[in-house]
């Protein structure tokens, strides 16, 4: 038997109906994650019925620019599709229907192609330089 253990906002919804865990709660969590970098919100940011995947949610679907979900320090022109790019997956992986949230390869493959141009002829350097708004946003400093 497996046992999960989670914070609020990290855990998908479905977990709490059932004790089977698979892929589909991790790709829930890692959204999760991908909504925090590119919203510099936390998880649980919101009252105690509202996480932050709930309030992307409802951003989106009230026909909200993505650009208003984005942290000022992702704001930059030259990140803002990137940006977007990263926050629509965070909103893909965490629907609320887990046969629609995709594998975590599909993930990787996604990531690939938003950042395709840098994976694929630029030098390391430059890909993390580009890469510095998200890990901003990290909590960590050790990067």
């Amino acid at each position: 038997m497996s046992v999960v253990a989670g914070s609020f906002g990290y855990i998908a919804p479905e977990h709490a109906h059932t004790i089977r865990v698979n892929e589909k709660i991790d790709i829930y969590s890692f959204g999760v994650i991908l909504l925090e970098l590119t919203t510099g919100q936390e998880a649980n940011d919101g009252d105690e019925h509202t996480s932050l995947a709930q309030w992307a949610w409802r951003h989106i679907q009230k026909g909200n620019p993505i650009v208003d979900a984005l942290d000022e320090e992702v704001k930059e022109p030259c990140y803002l599709d990137e940006m977007s790019y990263v926050f629509n997956l965070g909103i893909i992986c965490t629907d609320t229907q887990p046969s629609k949230r995709p594998s975590m390869k599909d993930v990787v493959k996604i990531l690939l192609k938003c950042n395709q141009g840098l994976v694929y002829g630029e030098e390391n350097a430059t890909s993390l330089c580009n890469a510095s708004p998200l890990l901003k946003n990290s909590k960590s400093s050790s990067v």
